[in-house]
């Protein structure tokens, strides 16, 4: 009896180690060391960018809290220590986050042996922000870092982060590319159904009553633009001659919309829009989203087939 139940214990051993041998050959989600890899992002785009490309390999944290303008976060003691706790980091740039200075050189000093930073604007050829500002803290951008909002370059941010997973777990590099591929297409898609739009459009202006924060996207897709503010500063505000400006031009050229950007009381683009009859219309910087958006998983591209939807309507 007992050589009996050996044999069977032994056979089922056997069959256990085949298993997870066939898990593991086949993709259970593990990186080379059995576990998946930790993936800080500092704001949405590049924490949907990892999603979609680490897959089932990784588990991708958003370090902005939901529903925080990116403007204004400054890491406390607590971000800092899940940075340092991570396989990877990955932030815009040091013209969006200028903080993130702070944590390389933390990282340096040994506060993080594992952790590889990513600046997923490498090799992005930034704008000179047409109106330099500065604003709390010193927030100040020399150059425009909203890059996502033109598709290309949200394709270039996705490569930098398909390099940094398979340099950080190269045994699953061919999962990463496959699904970077798989990924720009989608962008490529969104892209081309974008430049579809523009071209079908009546006009070739959009008129901006929030904080500007999309010059990227517009000089992409060859679009003009008309604002009230000069920049994305969440400091500075309008004259009241340049709102004047703005109404008259609404009122004048019979523009459908005006548009404002998300978690802040769009009071000046309001006051546009009621005076000269036009609808107010959220475009989003998809720099972060709701907790409820969070929760659901709703993504980069969901978000810019949204803002797709509403610019036709001031296209038109």
């Amino acid at each position: 009896m007992k050589k009996i139940l050996f044999a069977v214990f032994a056979v089922l051993a056997v069959a256990i180690f085949a298993v997870l041998i066939g898990l593991r050959e086949s993709g259970d989600g593990l990186s080379v060391d059995g576990k998946k890899l930790t993936i800080v992002a500092s704001l949405f785009p590049q924490y949907d960018f990892a999603r979609q490309i680490a897959g089932d390999r990784a588990t991708v944290v958003l370090l902005l809290p939901p529903g925080v303008e990116s403007h204004t976060f400054d890491p406390k003691p607590a971000d800092m220590t899940k940075i340092y706790d991570a396989d990877l980091f990955i932030y815009t740039g040091k013209y969006m986050e200028p903080w993130t200075e702070r944590v390389i050189a933390g990282a340096k000093d040994g506060g993080a042996k594992n952790l590889l930073v990513v600046d997923a604007s490498e090799g992005v050829a930034l704008t000179e922000d047409e109106h330099g500002h500065e604003g709390e803290e010193g927030h100040h951008h020399e150059y425009d870092p909203h890059i996502w909002l033109d598709p290309t370059l949200a394709m270039k941010m996705a490569r930098n982060i398909a390099d940094a997973l398979c340099e950080k777990d190269p045994a699953n590099e061919e999962y990463y590319r496959a699904n970077a591929a798989n990924y720009e297409k989608e962008l490529e898609k969104l892209d081309a159904d974008i430049f579809a739009a523009v071209k079908a459009g009546k006009r070739d202006t959009l008129v901006f009553g929030g904080r500007f924060a999309y010059l990227y996207f517009l000089k992409h897709f060859g679009l003009r633009y008309v604002t009230a503010y000069d920049s994305c500063s969440t400091e500075a505000e309008p004259s009241v001659r340049d709102v004047a400006r703005v109404i008259d031009y609404v009122r004048e050229h019979h523009i459908p919309c005006v548009y404002h950007e998300e978690f802040v009381d769009p009071k000046i683009a309001r006051s546009i829009a009621e005076q000269t009859g036009a609808s107010l219309e959220l475009f989003s910087t998809v720099h972060n989203v709701t907790k409820d958006e969070l929760e659901r998983g709703v993504t980069f591209i969901e978000l810019m087939r949204g803002n797709l939807a509403r610019i036709e309507k001031g296209l038109n």
